[in-house]
This record gives C-alpha cells, structure tokens and sequence, in this order.
C-alpha cells in the first residue's frame, strides 16, 4: 500500500502511530479534536501536549477537519479513549467508503453495553464486526513514538484486515503478528488497567516484589478464565496482548494505571487522582465493565472484585490484599 492512510485522534498514541507511519515513508493525516492542536502540530512537528519531545515527521499533516482526514484514505486507525470510541466511530461514518480497512488501536471496553469496541466501531460504521481490527500489545507510546523496538499483535477475524495492517506497522522498531482471537486480544487490552491498579496500589502500600509477581499471575488466571468464557482463546493471555502488556503496563513508570494504583495505595481517592491529570486513567471504567462480565459469564474474577470495592465502593486499600489472602486455599490450575 502506498496512499494516504489516516489516524483518527491525536492523543499520545495516535501521534506515537501516525509518527511511526510516517517515519516508514506513509502519508499520513492525523485527526485532531482541536484546531489549535493541528496547528501546533504543524508548526512545530510536536504534539507537546500529549507526546513531548517526539519529532512528527514532515509526511504527517495534521489536521482538525475529518473529511480533510478522511479523504482518500486507504486504511484508517482510529485512536479514541475507549469511552469516545462510539462517538468517534459515528462522525467518521459519513466519510469512509466501506470498503477501507479499519483497526482501532484503543484498550478498554464500552460501559455500561459491556460491548468491545471493534463491536461499537462496526454498528457505527455499519460494517460487519469481523471486518474491523484491533491492535494491542506492550506499546507505551512514548517508546513507540522514540523508535525503541517492541511488538504488538494486530487482531481481526478478517484475516486479509489484519495482514493489511500488520504489513503497514510492521518495521524495523515495531514487529507485528497476527491473530483471529479478537475477543481474547480486546479484552486482555482492556482487563491488564484494571490488573495495573491492583499492582499499582500493592506497590503504593510498599508490599513489594513477591506481592506484585503473586497479584499480576493470579490475575492473568483470571482474565484467561473470563476469555475462555466469553469466547476467546485463553492461549492470548501468554501473548502480547495479555503478558506482554501486562508486564509493561505494572511495571513501567510511563503507565497511568500504575500510576494511579500506587497513589490510591498512598490513601488518595480515585476521583482525586482523576481529578488531578488530564489524561484518561483507562483502568478505572474498565473495573466496572470487568465486574459485570464476570456477572455476565459466571467466572469468578477476585482481583478485579477487590480493584471494584476500593475504587467505586470506598473499600479500604488495604483489604485488597487481606482479603485475596483469606480465600480459600485450592490447586493452582485446575485441570480442563
């Protein structure tokens, strides 16, 4: 492919994705809510606000107008906070012919519909669901947007989607696989926030390491069990989108939701922390949407239980741990 392609929302990590396509000799348009933002972008070949210090490559024109965006674009990523994903989804609807490929690279889920957002994107764009991607992976854009290497999985069940995007992305700093099980990438993306609040908040309350390693493991046993159940490959959990994201979302001082668990753990709220920073702390509507799931499919979810009493119902951070200790001992890994 070598058209125009468009990036529809210049927060980090669209910016990070059009940086990157850019760098690969694309024309790109990236999509910004805001005119003075594309205008900055323009002038200055930097989105200082979300994604300092990472140049923006001159094949990059950013852009406030959609159908400016949107016009002759050969593949489309669209890039929202998973609670605008809808919205987005509807007013790019008008410019795209159905026929373009679509990949959503956000991490969340719709709240209260519990619908994933390649769902909520399709019955926007009035496309079948199995037609739109999803992309997901360890990819802290401000990694991804310096050209340090990492890897990411492309997913659709539309296998000839997910090879159009995985050969657009894939380079010499950013290797793409892909994968059918979009059910189990998509929810991996948006269930590891809830798993970094845990850590986070583990890490805030000075637990330490053992205590970290014990709440991501047992935490990818339950995503794997809930996957399973709604659907999807459980073997995605062991993927990038599962362990791989998981890693680096706990562990990296670049992730939000660490970030935000490890404040909740010093005694702060989580409407003082969301209060506190512009930027969307994915994890916090995730722990609602991931509760009821776990209503939804009869899989019993502890570590996100616990995340949802301290975070929407004033439960003491402290007794996440205490009580995750006191359930009752049982194997390991239960046979299929």
């Amino acid at each position: 492919m070598s058209g125009r392609l468009a990036v529809v929302n210049a927060g980090g990590w669209g910016t990070a994705l059009a940086a990157l396509l850019g760098t690969a000799g694309y024309e790109v348009r990236l999509w910004c809510r805001r005119a003075p933002l594309a205008h900055e972008i323009a002038v200055r070949r930097e989105n200082a606000i979300y994604l300092p210090g990472v140049e923006v490559p001159s094949g990059v024109h950013a852009t406030s107008s959609l159908a400016d965006a949107l016009a002759g674009a050969e593949a489309v990523i669209l890039a929202p906070i998973s609670r605008a994903a809808r919205e987005t989804a509807r007013q790019v609807a008008p410019f795209l012919d159905d026929e373009v490929p679509v990949m959503h690279a956000s991490k969340g889920l719709e709240y209260p519909s519990l619908s994933r957002l390649s769902e909520v994107i399709a019955q926007e764009l009035g496309r079948d669901p199995s037609r739109v991607a999803a992309l997901s992976g360890p990819t802290h854009a401000e990694e991804v947007g310096r050209g340090l290497p990492t890897a990411a999985v492309v997913a659709c069940l539309d296998a000839s989607v997910a090879q159009v995007f995985r050969d657009l992305l894939h380079g010499p700093t950013f290797r793409v696989y892909t994968s059918s099980d979009i059910v189990g990438v998509e929810l991996c993306g948006a269930l590891k926030n809830v798993i970094a609040l845990a850590t986070g908040a583990s890490d805030g309350l000075g637990y330490g390491d053992n205590s970290r390693a014990a709440l991501i493991t047992r935490s990818l046993v339950e995503i794997g069990r809930l996957v399973q159940a709604a659907g999807g490959d459980a073997r995605s959990v062991a993927g990038l989108a599962g362990l791989g994201d998981v890693v680096v979302t706990c562990t990296s001082s670049h992730s939000r939701n660490r970030w935000a668990g490890e404040q909740i753990g010093r005694g702060r709220t989580s409407a003082e922390i969301v209060a506190s920073t512009p930027k969307v702390i994915e994890g916090i509507p995730a722990t609602l949407a991931a509760v009821e799931l776990g209503r939804r499919y009869d899989v019993d979810l502890p570590v996100c239980m616990q995340v949802d009493q301290v975070i929407n119902h004033g439960a003491p951070v402290r007794e996440i741990l205490s009580r995750l200790m006191a359930r009752d001992a049982t194997v390991e890994l239960p046979s299929p």
